[in-house]
């Protein structure tokens, strides 16, 4: 019988996730009927896209990777050739042959121009952004006074008077140059660039700068013979030895940097420690089943100043499947994941414990805890599909004692309940409350926040809110305690302690310090400017919570 075009796709569909004997030979006879129709609806081109990349990642064995590896790439040719309102309405997908357009930030399109200059230009400005020259004219000689007031001009036309150009993608190079190069830092250039509520249009032209095949490279694929991994021994996986990290040359490094950007870029996404990322400091380790997890953190100068954001990006057989990060502070981290959408059939609860055994093991961390958007709070898909559930599989439990005994309820009642569903108001309900588990007893700290007003009190207290008295002070205080002379610190040095100097000298009983100890504090806060992965470590060895003033154990507790 004749397969028509809607019973070969619906059929693929209806057997993606089905790795039986006989759903292999459907699938492969799915993949050869696909490749026989035409494809020109947008919708269906989505769709399909996804397929693939789930077909490509998980695949069974060599025949059915080839076979939607074959099919990608008719897929491109094909979206290559719709009309130009069906290419439209591909915006943002990520799909090679495409446009994306977005906001980004100032650090990331100038990587992009420097990474791919001739596939992006500017799109537009939004309405509510504030006019370039706004921004500029201070910087500019006062004798082009003319240009500085015109008022007349719209901010493209403003930007070709002033830079001498007229495409769209030498406007953009020479706007970012001229920003880059204000004498401010790093952090104030971000806002102030992003005031200006700036589009661009980025062409997926280039097939390994797309979702579609953009991946990292790997030496061999695994192939879901035995199927999808759904039911295994969590605690077990998560306790697992973890390998060592690959040993990697620096440009392999920059490589898998390269592709996490892109893989964010082209779904209108982005992550501190992968935008502001170097890649000397990337990690990777190569996990079972085809996993493979990099690792990622923020420039010395937009570092956290107690907390270490570490971010990852995990790959299937080298294609992005699933990105986020953790926020460590001693044995305690904040964690978070996204699953990007083609992959969220597959082994997301077998990849969230690789997440874990990861972050546990690379950096000592035994508690870990979710925020509520995780699982529903501003998310509804979140609430849809359950997720607190999955993450109560893994030992997860409100913080919150009355959300506590109502999960508890509510998880017995689906162990004697066949077929019972916990209601969209109580999974709403349990939002109200972070997520906590403990993979081995963790002494309690006081959280970054409680810190943070702790000192913004104190500074208005007994500084009058003047920061600048505070840091002087501060410094002072440091010099005697430590034995600290700034004037010899290099840039990196300085740039630790301004960061951390409200918290060692408001926070800390730095006179009940032996030397020993003040010496290794010194090492911890020199460790934050020139490894994040050292901070880590040397914060774990230095019994921080044992030094806090009284003050601040009261704040806590008040």
């Amino acid at each position: 019988m004749k397969t028509t075009i809607n019973t070969a796709f619906s059929e693929l569909k209806q057997y993606l996730y089905n790795y039986s004997e006989e759903a292999i030979n459907i699938k492969i006879n799915c993949l050869n009927n696909c490749s026989k129709h035409k494809l020109n609806s947008v919708n269906q081109i989505k769709e399909y896209h996804n397929q693939l990349l789930f077909l490509i990642s998980y695949a069974e064995n060599e025949d059915v990777l080839n076979l939607a590896e074959k099919e990608m790439h008719r897929l491109s040719i094909s979206v290559n050739q719709l009309s130009k309102t069906k290419q439209i309405q591909l915006v943002n997908s990520g799909i090679v042959n495409t446009e994306t357009h977005g906001t980004y930030s100032l650090t990331l399109i100038n990587w992009l121009l420097n990474y791919k200059p001739n596939s992006v230009q500017i799109h537009s400005f939004g309405d509510d952004g504030i006019h370039p020259k706004e921004l500029l004219k201070h910087f500019f000689n006062e004798m082009e006074f003319e240009a500085i007031s015109n008022d007349t001009l719209s901010k493209i036309k403003w930007l070709q008077l002033v830079s001498g150009l007229k495409k769209s993608t030498q406007l953009l190079n020479w706007l970012v140059t001229e920003i880059i190069k204000l004498p401010l830092d790093i952090g104030l250039k971000e806002q102030l660039f992003e005031s200006l509520k700036l589009y661009i249009r980025i062409k997926t032209n280039d097939f390994t700068f797309s979702r579609s095949f953009g991946s990292i490279k790997i030496k061999n694929n695994f192939f879901h013979t035995n199927g999808i991994l759904k039911k295994f021994n969590e605690v077990e996986l998560i306790h697992k030895k973890l390998p060592l990290p690959q040993k990697l040359a620096l440009n392999e490094k920059n490589n898998i940097l390269n592709t996490a950007k892109t893989a964010l870029l082209l779904l209108n996404r982005e992550t501190d420690p992968i935008t502001y990322g170097n890649p000397e400091d990337v990690l990777v380790y190569n996990l079972e089943h085809g996993l493979t997890i990099a690792l990622f953190c923020i420039n010395p100068k937009l570092r956290l100043p107690i907390e270490s954001y570490i971010g990852f990006m995990m790959f299937k057989n080298g294609y992005p499947m699933s990105y986020g990060g953790a926020w460590l502070y001693g044995k305690r981290s904040l964690i978070g994941i996204n699953i990007f959408e083609a992959f969220r059939g597959g082994e997301s609860a077998f990849v969230f414990a690789q997440l874990l055994r990861t972050y546990a093991q690379a950096f000592g961390a035994t508690q870990f805890e979710v925020e509520p958007y995780q699982f529903g709070k501003g998310n509804p898909e979140g609430i849809k599909s359950g997720a607190f559930w999955f993450y109560y599989r893994f030992g997860f439990r409100p913080i919150n004692s009355d959300l506590f005994k109502i999960a508890e309820q509510e998880f017995n009642e689906i162990s004697k309940t066949k077929n019972y569903r916990t209601s969209f108001e109580t999974l709403k309900q349990f939002t109200k409350s972070n997520l906590i588990v403990n993979f081995k007893p963790t002494e309690h700290i006081i959280k970054p926040a409680i810190i943070s007003n702790y000192i913004t009190q104190l500074i208005t207290k007994k500084f009058n809110g003047d920061r600048i008295k505070a840091m002087v002070f501060c410094k002072l205080v440091l010099k005697k305690e430590l034995g600290l002379n700034f004037s010899k610190l290099n840039e990196l040095e300085l740039i630790a302690f301004n960061k951390l100097a409200f918290f060692l000298t408001l926070c800390l009983e730095l006179k009940k310090l032996t030397n020993s100890q003040k010496k290794q504090l010194v090492k911890l806060v020199f460790s934050k400017s020139s490894s994040e992965y050292q901070y880590i470590t040397n914060f774990l060895k230095f019994p921080i919570q044992r030094y806090f003033v009284k003050e601040l154990l009261d704040f806590k507790n008040g």
